[in-house]
């Protein structure tokens, strides 16, 4: 372990690549949800075929495979550019993550009445201002605890990138094995890591979590319909 702590400064630098790429692909992937999503769940047939399928063809796919095409296989192609490797992992995590994310976002909007959404068209508000003022909001009450279960993987999966020469915590771990022979104190090392990155990551989703707008008007709504102490209400004047 000594020798361990000793490439600590090498160690820290790969946990902050890591921690990059978790939060650039984590954002992608919620903004591909997003779009996704929906699209799952349009009225044109056509497009909810194509949604299906990019979903399905993405999902499919291994995510290590996904990132050697990306990577190595794109740029052979006809006037395809040749990402960087830190590019093309952040790339093609996004895109996974928005594959998974899409049926969660679908299923939060599919759990809002249907009443609402037929209320809104007959106040006269098209589709996009529904999803946006209307169905979102409630639907993020739903969507955020889903995600977080899949924004923690996300950071697990991060570990592929070090295949494409990546600088991040597991191709620096690698690096200090080779160097110590130390194989059984690095890995433990990288799981403790590992467990503390999902950790705050749940932690950080779960505050989301308590100030969406629908979280927030629940907990007045609840603090509201509790019943006054009798002691206050004789305190304050109020016959009970």
């Amino acid at each position: 372990m000594k020798a361990v702590l000793e490439y600590w400064p090498a160690l820290y630098q790969g946990l902050l690549t890591t921690i990059w790429v978790a939060m650039c692909s984590i954002t992608g992937a919620a903004v591909g949800s997003l779009i996704l999503g929906p699209l799952r769940m349009s009225s044109s047939r056509g497009v909810r075929l194509f949604a299906l399928f990019i979903i399905e063809f993405i999902r499919g796919a291994s995510a290590l495979v996904a990132l050697f095409w990306v990577f190595y296989s794109l740029p052979s192609m006809p006037h395809m550019p040749r990402l960087s490797p830190m590019v093309a992992s952040i790339l093609v995590l996004s895109l996974i993550g928005a594959s998974y994310g899409a049926e969660i976002v679908r299923g939060g909007i599919l759990a809002i009445p249907r009443g609402q959404l037929d209320a809104s068209h007959a106040l006269g508000l098209g589709k996009f201002r529904t999803l946006t003022k209307v169905v979102l909001p409630q639907a993020l009450s739903q969507i955020v605890p889903s995600f977080a279960g899949l924004a923690a993987d996300m950071v697990k999966w991060t570990s592929i990138v070090s295949f494409v020469g990546v600088r991040d915590l597991v191709y620096v771990g690698d690096s200090i094995r080779t160097a110590t022979y130390e194989t059984v104190s690095v890995y433990v090392v990288l799981g403790a890591i590992y467990w503390a990155l999902c950790f705050i990551c749940e932690l950080i989703f779960q505050c989301v979590e308590h100030f969406l707008p629908l979280n927030k008007a629940l907990r007045v709504t609840k603090c509201r319909s509790q019943p006054v102490p009798r002691a206050q209400m004789q305190t304050e004047g109020v016959k009970p």
